[in-house]
């Protein structure tokens, strides 16, 4: 053990946090032999569930990142905390529950133009439900809405409420269905394999369906900026993969998916999030604690920093990405 006298923040911080069993992985685009190169290294300064430090590694053939080592399965319960903050959603309130839902709101209009008043919608990795909840408001029902979730534990309540769901990973999915859209909202980045996931719902798509896809995206300023250890969208250990536009493209192209549209939208968490792990990782403890996704000021003001990106024609580190079912 370090001297107390001589410890790093990141040996303070994380005293008496477990070791979190791993495995290797390589690139799961282009050729796994040609190799990667280290790009950064960082532990889990969100939560602090674990004192393993990772690498954050960048495929030498391809746009794509990765963590490497990467958790095991059984270590997910450790790496995904009851505080995780998307398990929580549904208990935001006052302005940053607003916000957010407003945003929701925008795409599940998006995908309800997509899929017309009655085309079937499942949603990958669903977690709270909250955006099929938005989806039945926009559409008034919540017939041929389906969620999806490895845990019967996640889906029992939504198939109480109504919907209809499929248990198990998205990777093996079984199911007679066919639909219009499928949606991964803010879920490859946390898959093991998002190939075999694309490939999948590829197959799981009607003629002429849509995979929707939303994702941090590396083209963003605020990962240029802490892209050797602090970015936020790393979200070290959480983040198995992490894309840009081209590395998308060539996920879904590699699928026979054809891309029909790209856009960026704002990603104030990511900022914050960034500036909050510097400070942590820097010995600033108060100060960082001030730097938080539920500060609606900081929230303000990167999200107007954001959208003044995205108006002038630049990219942010949040991207939509839709591809079409082409006829098979």
């Amino acid at each position: 053990m370090p001297n107390p006298e001589h410890a790093s923040p990141a040996d303070r911080w994380l005293a008496g946090k477990p070791t979190v069993l791993t495995h290797p992985v390589e690139a799961c685009l282009g050729n796994p032999a040609a190799g990667s190169t280290v790009i950064a290294s960082g532990y889990d300064f969100e939560y602090a569930t674990c004192a393993n430090q990772f690498e954050i590694r960048r495929a030498n053939d391809c746009a794509l990142l990765y963590v490497f080592p990467q958790p095991a399965p059984e270590s997910l319960p450790v790496i995904y905390p009851k505080d995780y903050i998307p398990f929580q959603f549904n208990e935001l309130g006052g302005i940053v529950r607003w916000a957010r839902d407003f945003i929701q709101r925008g795409k599940a209009r998006a995908l309800g133009a997509l899929a017309g008043d009655t085309g079937k919608i499942l949603d990958v990795g669903t977690g709270s439900g909250m955006l099929l909840r938005l989806l039945a408001r926009v559409r008034g029902s919540r017939e041929n809405l389906w969620a999806n979730d490895f845990s019967e534990e996640i889906a029992a309540p939504l198939a109480k409420e109504g919907f209809q769901t499929l248990v198990g990973p998205a990777e093996s999915l079984e199911t007679s269905e066919r639909f219009r859209v499928i949606t991964l909202n803010q879920v490859i980045e946390h898959l093991q394999n998002p190939v075999r996931v694309v490939e999948r719902l590829e197959l799981l798509l009607e003629n002429g369906g849509y995979l929707f896809i939303e994702t941090p995206s590396t083209d963003g300023k605020d990962s240029r900026i802490f892209r050797r250890r602090y970015w936020g969208g790393y979200h070290i250990p959480r983040h198995f993969f992490i894309f840009n536009e081209a590395s998308l493209r060539q996920l879904l192209e590699g699928a026979g998916l054809q891309v029909v549209e790209v856009r960026y939208m704002c990603s104030p968490a990511f900022w914050i999030q960034s500036f909050h792990h510097a400070l942590l990782d820097k010995g600033w403890t108060r100060l960082s604690k001030f730097f938080t996704v539920k500060n609606p000021i900081l929230l303000a003001i990167f999200t107007t920093m954001d959208t003044l990106t995205i108006w002038f024609g630049g990219k942010t580190s949040n991207i939509r990405i839709v591809g079409k079912e082409v006829a098979r």
